[in-house]
């Protein structure tokens, strides 16, 4: 499953980050493998979406969150 295809006030935990593109800037930010995250809001026409994770809201956009794998 992807993080994109969280619902509003669903919580998943992270197993893969696939894009070497922003793999580092990710895991700076917080999605590691393991880590447990919440999808907060979605934004009008999908993108952007807010995050959930280690205490902080964060907005990605979809096409990267379709990049990281997650298990509920």
């Amino acid at each position: 499953m992807k993080l994109s295809d969280l619902k509003e006030n669903q919580h998943a935990t992270i197993i893969t980050i696939n894009s070497s593109k922003i793999k580092r800037r990710l895991f700076d930010i917080g999605f590691v493998a393991g880590q447990r995250v919440e999808c907060t809001n979605i934004g009008l026409g999908g993108t952007p979406i807010a995050y959930k994770i280690c205490g902080s809201k964060i907005a990605l956009r979809k096409k990267d969150a379709d990049n990281i794998g997650v298990v509920m």
